[in-house]
């Protein structure tokens, strides 16, 4: 963590022309940055991201879109440097509510001029801000916002140690936390106000879940969504789709029916991923995909010295040392994947989806479900957290714990790290489909049922082979390592003996 030869190492490297700063001082920033002035807030972003001036139906301004972004409205990708939308934006509200649901991908709205001054992340968070409040400013990682001598005074050694080292793979930091005092994330449905420098909620709002959505009709608006996505990335892009046993890849593949021909399809020779590279075959075999199962190809040490650097260390995980696999991709500029999947399965409540509802919860219920330890600080954290969340249903807020506190403080702080070696997109940080893995009655949608809707929709002949199944007795071989295995056994037990309260008046929707 702490050596002086990793800023420069760090600022020297590509990573750089991936990330934004935000700040109410202008930044000193390397000459390849572009820099925005907008009334007072600097805006400066590496030469990887696009900026566009947002407007609405009467040509009065919103604001500033950084990074790459998808409008709804069109179903295609943003390419100038001007966007008119095609709707009235009178007050923040509207933003909130008509202009950020018809946008997608990675992206950071700035708003400015006749509107507070917020920072609004897209709908995964998929562009990682941290910031320090006292000084005004925010960026993609701690190394932006700290120097070296900084960086290791500021270092919180008993958190660290706690939820990343003791966990060894898969530690991570969760809630808004990071590893250095002072340093805070953001995370997404959260905005960072540029006048207090506090994070508040924008969705969902309280009523937003009062009443569950009609599966049938939010699985297809989702799924036709999630199509239309992936056919403006293959406009734009030669493509490369992750496949994998699970059922998160086979609803990406169902999406891409129409591009087959076009893409290629690929699983990395990870450890454990014995049963992606087997089925991911079969399922090539079955519907003629060109598929590739890549080597895995380790990071030295310097990249993972980097890896380490851009995301804080706040995250110890098997791409730190995996990443460059990614580069064997020949003739792809861009993957798509799967990630905030889980959202839709009911991932933190499968074991209870039928009485979630009709319980209390808390901070710490909701620390075991993420499987991290139950650190205090921690604990507090995500107790904050949870007090924005009061008079949602339960299901609701452990879909969200998943989608922010997990996904948003995991896998997106490295996802700033693998774009430098393949960009990636997500076609299911969309507002729509977030409304239909989150507002589906959990008896409804299952672990299963809403995603095999889904998949239907979109691709009937998908649900030929299995999810996660072999189909035979390595089935229960897989089970016998996973037993053997302590860091899945000690998370395990943590989500099973997670303790909720019996509530008499069901609290669901």
């Amino acid at each position: 963590m702490a050596d002086d030869t990793l800023q420069p190492l760090f600022q020297s490297s590509p990573i750089t022309d991936y990330q934004v700063i935000v700040a109410n001082d202008r930044p000193v920033v390397p000459d390849s940055y572009v820099l925005n002035d907008l009334d007072g807030v600097w805006v400066a972003n590496g030469p990887q991201f696009r900026t566009t001036q947002v407007y609405d139906a009467e040509k009065q301004p919103i604001g500033l879109l950084v990074g790459i972004a998808y409008n709804v409205f069109e179903g295609d990708f943003v390419k100038s440097e001007a966007l008119e939308l095609p709707i009235l934006v009178r007050d923040i509200d509207d933003i909130e509510l008509l202009v950020l649901p018809k946008l997608a991908g990675s992206f950071l709205l700035v708003t400015a001029k006749r509107f507070p001054r917020r920072v609004y992340p897209d709908h995964g968070g998929s562009i990682s801000m941290v910031y320090i409040s006292d000084r005004r400013i925010a960026a993609s990682s701690p190394a932006l916002l700290l120097s070296e001598a900084e960086y290791t005074e500021r270092f919180d050694v008993d958190l660290h140690d706690a939820l990343v080292v003791r966990e060894g793979g898969g530690g991570w930091i969760s809630g808004t936390l990071t590893a250095h005092r002072g340093v805070l994330r953001l995370l997404a449905n959260h905005y960072l106000d540029l006048e207090s420098w506090q994070a508040a909620r924008f969705w969902p709002r309280l009523g937003e879940f009062d009443g569950w959505r009609d599966m049938g009709v939010a699985a297809a608006d989702a799924a036709d969504a999630i199509r239309t996505f992936n056919d403006a990335v293959f406009r734009s892009h030669d493509v490369a789709v992750t496949l994998t046993a699970g059922f998160d890849t086979r609803l990406v593949l169902a999406g891409c029916r129409e591009h087959i021909s076009a893409g290629q399809f690929f699983t990395i020779a990870a450890p454990l991923a014995e049963m992606d590279m087997a089925i991911g075959q079969r399922i090539a075999l079955r519907f003629g995909l060109n598929f590739e199962i890549l080597p895995l190809k380790r990071a030295s040490k310097d990249q993972a010295a980097v890896w380490d650097r851009m995301v804080g260390d706040c995250v110890l995980e098997a791409p730190r040392f995996t990443h460059p696999t990614l580069r064997d991709l020949k003739g792809r500029d861009v993957i798509v994947t799967g990630l905030f999947g889980e959202t839709g399965r009911c991932r933190y409540y499968r074991q209870d989806l039928l009485t979630i509802n009709d319980s209390v919860i808390d901070a710490k219920f909701i620390v075991d479900r993420l499987t991290v330890p139950a650190h205090p600080v921690l604990v507090k954290n995500i107790d904050k957290w949870l007090r924005e969340l009061d008079g949602q249903p339960n299901s609701v807020i452990l879909d969200l714990a998943l989608l922010e506190l997990k996904l948003g403080s995991w896998a997106m702080p490295q996802r700033s790290m693998t774009n430098t070696v393949k960009w990636a997109f997500m076609p299911f940080t969309q507002r729509v489909v977030f409304d239909a893995f989150v507002g589906v009655a959990p008896a409804d949608k299952g672990t299963a049922a809403l995603f095999w809707a889904m998949i239907r929709h979109l691709w009937p002949n998908l649900d030929e082979l299995p999810i996660n199944k072999y189909g035979d007795v390595r089935d229960y071989t897989l089970i016998w390592k996973k037993l053997t295995n302590p860091a899945r056994v000690r998370r395990y037990l943590r989500d099973r003996f997670a303790k909720k309260t019996v509530h008499p008046v069901s609290s669901g929707a």
